[in-house]
């Protein structure tokens, strides 16, 4: 796929870069471009022409060309499927899910922002005001290459329900499967209030520092996360970022540890370990310890590493060369330190171990807190197992830490677990989980406490960040 980067048109480049499939790096999947700072002001200067308009409209008729998306997703489902398999090597099963859960994403923004972008009138015996929630005009979506389709969903939508214009920039590791569904969004909007710019860091900090963008929303690392921070602060302008997280689960003495172990397996392991959310180290209590390790190894050991095209595949490869090496150095570090390494699963015929981007997935134990898988996110297929014995301890450790994106607490005492959850410093805290459950579950939010994010996405949380109030007030008469 050779992509073009648009605004109210497409754009033509000079300079493009290969993208190639992380099951076998020797296959070129297409072209990138890159664009320039020039290319960016021009967006800009279109996108503030078309957004004044745009505010213009009411909630309900922005939100009746928003919803015209959703049967073009519907209609292009296997095409995104595909091509966000082949550029990521995640399964089918796993994006497909991804596309589909976009789709109720979009329902529930639609659903509440009526009543939530809804001005509020006052009045008294002489006064009038009008507490009015206007958009900031043109923001910036910094789109990681992980779940592209998800988190371009949860910027976008509500910035554009809101009345903003926005820009969007796909990772380049990753870039075709959100381009094209963006590209279908695009089509119901007018020309230039969604444009998409291909580009590597130097685009994302030049958007970053444009003075004409009032919001930057980001989703990436924590070290990226404090630069964008800084680099916004230089125009005094609005940021909302997801971070990196370190999620920990913590195994009560009383958890079901074979039902516990298989959901702990497939939150580390899905996406190849590779998304924010992924259980990240496993903390447990001693009393149960060889137990836990037994059973975490019996469900990891099912696990089938291939190509994502596999219908036999429960992991595929990570996302590049560069990511292959960094976990195959914290593997090896490991074992340097004599820690017990445990691969685990079967190799399938259709991972081809010498041309593609494959790491085992694999357990650790035998080391502490202070080892550095365990101290840093490795966002990959290695899950470290560490002893504890004093609970309250360990979530005094655990808080003193920098992340704080999620977690979970597994055990048989329903009260007991709440308790321990709500002690835990973190965004979202799961009990015998590792993901949102629930119907209600469309309307959480989603986010990070202290290094692992600022604002809130999804659900009308996510809304708000996209509005500012304005306030209208005089006598009456």
């Amino acid at each position: 796929m050779h992509l073009k980067s648009f605004g109210a048109t497409q754009l033509l480049t000079r300079e493009s870069i290969e993208l190639r499939a992380p099951h076998d790096r020797r296959q070129v999947i297409g072209t990138m471009p890159v664009c320039s700072k020039n290319d960016l002001h021009d967006v800009v200067e279109q996108s503030r022409i078309v957004q004044k308009d745009w505010s213009q409209r009411t909630v309900e008729e922005r939100a009746l060309a928003i919803e015209s998306f959703i049967p073009m997703i519907e209609a292009n489902l296997d095409k995104l499927v595909v091509t966000l398999k082949t550029e990521q090597g995640m399964l089918d099963s796993v994006v497909r899910r991804e596309v589909q859960e976009s789709i109720g994403q979009i329902r529930h923004t639609l659903e509440v922002g009526m009543a939530e972008l809804a001005s509020i009138d006052l009045t008294d015996e002489s006064f009038f005001a009008e507490i009015k929630k206007v958009p900031y005009g043109t923001v910036a979506a910094i789109v990681p290459w992980n779940a592209p389709i998800s988190l371009a969903t949860a910027k976008v939508v509500p910035a554009l329900l809101t009345g903003n214009a926005v820009i969007v920039k796909p990772s380049p590791r990753a870039p075709s499967g959100v381009t094209l569904f963006l590209d279908l969004l695009r089509s119901c909007l007018p020309p230039g209030l969604l444009s998409v710019l291909h580009g590597l860091d130097e685009l994302g900090e030049a958007m970053i520092r444009h003075r004409d963008i009032r919001k930057i929303s980001f989703t990436g690392s924590t070290a990226v996360g404090k630069r964008v921070a800084a680099a916004a602060a230089s125009e005094l302008k609005s940021v909302q970022l997801e971070l990196g997280g370190n999620d920990a689960a913590i195994v009560l003495p009383d958890a079901d540890i074979k039902i516990t172990a298989n959901q702990l397996i497939d939150s580390a392991f899905r996406r190849s370990g590779q998304f924010c959310y992924a259980t990240k180290r496993v903390y447990v209590h001693t009393s149960i310890k060889e137990k836990m390790i037994g059973a975490l190894i019996a469900s990891a050991d099912r696990l089938q590493m291939g190509a994502p095209s596999d219908p036999a595949a429960t992991v595929g490869p990570v996302i590049d060369n560069d990511a292959q090496l960094r976990l195959s150095k914290l593997i090896s570090t490991a074992k340097s330190t004599n820690a017990t390494v445990r691969p685990c699963g079967s190799v399938l015929e259709s991972a081809d171990l010498t041309n593609g981007c494959y790491v085992r997935p694999t357990l650790v134990w035998g080391i502490d807190q202070s080892h550095h898988l365990v101290a840093e996110e490795q966002f990959g297929p290695i899950l470290p197992i560490i002893a504890y014995e004093n609970l309250p301890q360990l979530i005094e450790e655990l808080n003193d830490q920098d992340y704080g994106l999620s977690g979970s607490v597994w055990g048989s005492n329903l009260g007991e677990l709440r308790d321990v959850a709500s002690s835990i410093q973190a965004g979202r805290v799961f009990v015998n989980a590792a993901r949102a459950m629930g119907g209600f579950s469309g309307g959480l939010p989603a986010g990070g406490h202290k290094h692992s994010g600022l604002g809130w996405e999804k659900s009308v949380f996510g809304l708000r960040e996209y509005y500012q109030y304005q306030t209208i007030n005089g006598p009456t008469r």
